[in-house]
């Protein structure tokens, strides 16, 4: 039973009005709701409709009687256990009194009714019912707090069962693409070459690789898809798939970079673009030739550091038009000595708060410190100095490079 808003309701069932006005003076009080009924019919109307914490039901009356009507009252599931009071105006005899407790029955009043008398025993349920009905409301609070924790445990187990998975999968993902990229510096007579992609986020939109050609040379090819993260890490792999099977059946960067490009335009890739550089290396002659498709400028550093090529793009990114063309670049003589650097541009615009770029001038520099350092410890250094520049540690763009180191002709 329900306590309702206005607070403890009492049911009163008498056929006399005016004994009716009479309980109705004596027993009203603040918080107590007093609901009349004239007949054992209209009382059973009231139940139908709400709960009372106590009835006080006259014997006598036409129709249905108390008795009658509090067997009724009793068949009602939710009135099972309502306390009612029998009202009489002749002295109950025995068989009276063991068909009222029978019937349900809690008490029986005399009638005339003395005032103290009804208010003190109406009291006593009325207080009951009100302790009863905190100690359910404080037992609904409780199971509703427990409740909510269990919930909250759960929806925190799931939320642990989530990230678990999701930190697995982005590992699986990371490691896939790793594997990727060259597992080590490429070894080829007369060059030390070596490089490295570090990735913003778990993978990244950044591609490197060193792929023999068919007719002994080999290609050098690094390339950056916009955006970081899972969706340009796909493309990327996309990419390096279709670079890999153009360059199993031709020789010529120019026209590998279209036949990517035409692939990629017809994957419908939306928004998305990769820039691209790749450069074909002969080891007899030393000499480069590069195609670059929209891609960051790359260099060519002397013995003494200087910048003896600027290898600039030569068309447009790759999956923008389909008749896109990227014609190859003259070729480049190497020398003994010589530094050939491929990079992204997120190592050249990593940048502070401020917005102050590492910029090239300290790319470059980094490089001709290093430069009697292998390839692959003059990338790391360099990805090194390019996290110290950003002092909070943020890498707000993937970072790759390539160094090809060009040796004495004894080596």
């Amino acid at each position: 039973m329900t306590m309702p808003d206005d607070g403890v309701s009492i049911l009163l069932v008498d056929d006399q009005p005016a004994n009716l006005i009479a309980l109705e003076a004596v027993l009203e009080r603040p918080g107590v709701r007093l609901v009349s009924a004239r007949s054992g019919a209209e009382a059973l109307r009231h139940l139908l409709k709400e709960d009372f914490a106590l009835i006080l039901l006259d014997v006598q009356m036409p129709g249905l009687d108390g008795f009658e009507t509090a067997a009724l009252v009793r068949q009602r599931p939710r009135s099972h256990h309502t306390p009612i009071i029998f009202l009489t105006a002749h002295e109950s005899t025995d068989a009276q009194v063991f068909r009222g407790y029978a019937a349900g029955a809690v008490d029986y009043l005399t009638k005339p009714i003395v005032p103290d008398v009804l208010r003190s025993k109406v009291g006593v349920f009325v207080d009951l019912f009100e302790k009863t009905e905190q100690v359910r409301r404080q037992e609904e609070e409780i199971r509703t707090t427990q409740e909510r924790e269990h919930h909250r445990q759960l929806a925190e187990a799931e939320e642990k069962i989530e990230s678990a998975r999701l930190r697995e999968e982005i590992r699986l993902a990371r490691e896939v693409q790793q594997r990727l990229f060259p597992a080590a510096s490429l070894p080829m007579p007369g060059f030390d070459i070596g490089g490295a992609s570090f990735p913003a986020e778990a993978t990244g939109g950044d591609y490197f690789d060193y792929i023999p050609m068919s007719d002994g040379a080999v290609a050098i090819v690094i390339g950056d898809v916009s955006g970081h993260g899972f969706g340009p890490a796909l493309l990327m792999a996309e990419t390096r798939a279709y670079v890999r099977a153009f360059m199993m059946t031709r020789t010529d960067v120019g026209e590998i970079a279209a036949l990517v490009n035409q692939a990629l335009v017809r994957d419908e890739l939306d928004d998305r673009f990769t820039t691209l550089i790749m450069v074909r290396l002969e080891p007899e002659t030393r000499t480069l030739v590069y195609t670059s498709a929209g891609h960051s400028t790359c260099y060519v550093l002397n013995t003494s550091g200087e910048v003896t090529s600027m290898m600039t793009s030569t068309g447009l990114p790759l999956g923008i038009l389909a008749d896109a063309t990227f014609p190859a670049a003259p070729s480049i003589g190497l020398k003994p000595g010589d530094v050939v650097l491929l990079l992204t541009d997120g190592i050249v615009e990593a940048h502070l708060a401020d917005g102050t770029l590492f910029g090239v001038h300290q790319t470059l520099e980094v490089v001709r410190k290093n430069r009697e350092r292998s390839a692959h410890e003059i990338v790391d250094n360099l990805y090194r100095e390019v996290r110290a520049f950003c002092r909070d540690g943020v890498q707000l763009d993937d970072m790759t490079a390539v160094v090809v180191k060009v040796e004495p002709e004894s080596a």
